[in-house]
């Protein structure tokens, strides 16, 4: 399994204060939330808080890994558990289950550009399932690629394209949920799953070292410094109750 990933980077200079707007143009200490303290830079609020450890933790992995990490969670009949281990390299990060198949989170120097080694016209987020036989990629323009061609013909013409959940509207599913009580397309529990695989691909990146990880207790084996890094101090009015 291959999923595509934004190339890792941890940002070192914060951007330079500047005034903080009214709250009813941005709460900042909202924002915030419970990272520490930052004196307020609009680019932050624009998109500009990827890489910095406080906002995001995952060096920027788990931006598209979030989505492609989630596919071959799904491929691989893994919702309701995650990799065992994490091999960090300078192309990627190798992932390996329980049940032996190998996920890799392949680092993309220019996401939305030429991606080599990857089909081109998929759109972004891109995923690739490799078999005995060949191998199927897809992304998120729906769109089915599969390799030989000649592998092709063995698709039903349903399935040109991605068949999966009727995800529709995330946000209309949402409020359906609510009144049906049925699980979300996009349930926590799943999710949940593939994010802690992600941050744990993060802190292997991080920590320049195979890390291994206890599905069920969802701690690292033997590594106290990598465990010291799940979590972080809040500040003071964002403590849990």
């Amino acid at each position: 399994l291959y999923a595509s990933v934004y190339t890792p980077a941890m940002e070192t200079t914060w951007l330079p204060g500047e005034p903080t707007p009214s709250r009813d143009v941005v709460d900042w200490n909202l924002w915030l939330g419970p990272a520490p303290w930052r004196p307020y830079n609009a680019k932050y609020v624009q998109g500009r808080w990827r890489g910095y450890y406080d906002f995001d933790s995952g060096a920027k992995l788990l931006d598209w890994g979030a989505h492609t990490v989630d596919l071959c969670q799904w491929a691989n009949k893994a919702d309701d558990t995650l990799p065992l281990t994490y091999e960090p390299s300078e192309k990627g990060i190798t992932c390996e289950y329980a049940n032996g198949v190998k996920l890799v989170l392949d680092f993309l120097a220019t996401p939305f550009a030429e991606r080599p080694g990857w089909v081109q016209h998929l759109g972004t987020c891109p995923v690739r399932f490799v078999g005995e036989e060949g191998s199927v990629e897809t992304g998120d323009s729906g769109d089915i690629v599969v390799t030989p061609t000649s592998l092709q013909s063995q698709l039903p013409q349903t399935q040109k394209k991605v068949v999966g959940l009727d995800v529709g509207a995330h946000a209309r599913n949402f409020f359906d949920c609510i009144k049906s009580r049925q699980q979300t397309n996009a349930n926590p529990t799943v999710m949940r799953h593939s994010h802690i695989a992600c941050h744990a691909a993060a802190l292997s990146w991080i920590l320049q070292r195979k890390l291994t990880i206890d599905p069920q207790t969802e701690s690292f084996i033997n590594d106290p410094e990598a465990n010291m890094l799940k979590g972080r101090p809040e500040r003071d009015c964002w403590k849990y109750a």
